[in-house]
């Protein structure tokens, strides 16, 4: 029976992701990361419930794992999160020239989400690699995410590369 569910469950998934990655941002992101959260959550709490049918175990989990889901897709979707990685490409690639670099980006479908990637100037490093930091700041409905990486490249590749912390 719950095999049944999770293959009916699955089906549904598959049909609304279709389309949401076609439209981008229109809200499909949140849906399919609340049905995957909630499968996964009921499958994890029929294991931890280890009374006769587990059904509590499944319905809480079940809940916890769509809320879970539901917020994490909700930061960016497809479409947003290219823009974010093509904006930090473009202030990698800028001219070193300048003190930084600064690229915007702004969702075409949702309200409130942009970003911004300030690139520093270039610094060449004793082993021959070029490496750049940059600060990424994205908002999220009023919510400031931000980080700090540093992108090398080894010449004569183009390539940058995001170092480990």
């Amino acid at each position: 029976m719950f095999r049944k569910i999770l293959l009916i469950i699955a089906m549904l998934m598959f049909a609304q992701a279709a389309p949401a990655q076609a439209n981008c941002g229109k809200g499909g992101g949140r849906v399919v990361g609340a049905v995957v959260g909630g499968v996964l959550g009921g499958f994890l709490g029929s294991k931890v419930d280890r009374s006769r049918n587990g059904t509590a175990g499944i319905i809480i989990g079940g809940v916890l794992g769509a809320l879970a889901g539901s917020a994490i897709a909700k930061s960016l979707d497809k479409c947003e999160r290219e823009k974010f990685a093509t904006a930090t490409k473009t202030a990698l690639d800028s001219p070193a020239s300048g003190p930084t670099a600064q690229q915007e980006w702004t969702s075409e479908t949702r309200k409130g989400v942009s970003g911004t990637v300030i690139a520093n100037p270039i610094v060449k490093q004793a082993d021959g690699r070029v490496c750049r930091s940059v600060r990424r700041v994205n908002y999220i409905d009023g919510k400031e995410m931000s980080d700090a990486p540093t992108f090398c490249q080894m010449p004569p590749d183009k390539a940058w590369t995001e170092q480990a912390a």
